[in-house]
């Protein structure tokens, strides 16, 4: 009698179907985790805030600590522009953990966004904006904006002769947008958030569409191999007659 042995082979196939369905799903789902990316838990000033007075920084806060690489900041930035386009950050950066900052210098009254890059503890560059709006009840002690992204160390809003901010933080940072540039506008309350190609570190990492072809050709293959077994235990081989 053949049937125990077709039983046997079916169940020796199945379960083999069985595991290959692991496999991808583990897969992908190592691929779903591999892109998961350090997300801005907080911010001052905030989204949308609406302040009479300079804060003097901004500061942002993420899920997670940041990558650095020594003293190098190089892939580190925060910008803070007005509706003209002009630059009242100071161009230095300081890094401690999760949160990052950079001192600040107000102009007059206008909406400014804050524009900010960071390297994510998996290793890949995220970045995003938002915006909050800045009503001084006076003009005294208004600053005059850069046209172009300074420099840490040289001169910018708040030192316009050049003089070394309190915290500056060796490297200067990454810049994330130009004069020529015009500044996005967005809705008060809204911070948006993009991420750019992974790093070398985390290149290894099979991209989920392609677990998922692997899988389907592995399930082709087995069902295949399925389907001929069946077949040659049925008919007694391929030379039975």
């Amino acid at each position: 009698m053949r049937t125990p042995r077709i039983r046997t082979r079916f169940n020796a196939l199945a379960g083999g179907l069985a595991a290959v369905g692991v496999v991808v799903l583990l897969t992908i789902g190592s691929g779903g985790a591999a892109s998961a990316h350090d997300a801005l838990e907080s911010s001052s000033p905030a989204a949308g805030d609406s302040l009479t007075t300079d804060p003097g920084s901004v500061t942002l806060t993420f899920s997670d600590e940041l990558l650095t690489l020594g003293d190098d900041t190089g892939g580190f930035a925060i910008q803070v522009v007005d509706s003209d386009g002009l630059h009242y950050e100071s161009g230095c950066v300081t890094i401690e953990g999760s949160t990052v900052g950079t001192p600040i210098a107000l102009g007059v009254a206008s909406g400014y966004v804050v524009s900010w890059q960071v390297v994510s503890s998996d290793g890949h560059s995220t970045s995003g904006q938002y915006e909050f709006d800045y009503e001084p009840t006076t003009l005294d002690g208004a600053h005059d904006g850069l046209t172009n992204p300074p420099v840490c160390g040289e001169a910018w809003a708040g030192e316009p002769d050049g003089t070394p901010t309190p915290t500056p933080e060796a490297g200067a940072p990454a810049p994330i947008a130009t004069a020529s540039t015009p500044v996005p506008t967005v809705d008060s309350a809204d911070v948006s958030e993009t991420t750019d190609a992974p790093s070398p570190a985390s290149a290894s990492v099979v991209p989920w569409p392609v677990a998922v072809l692997l899988g389907v050709v592995g399930l082709g293959v087995i069902a295949a191999i399925v389907v001929l077994v069946l077949r040659r235990s049925r008919g007694g081989g391929y030379g039975a007659q």
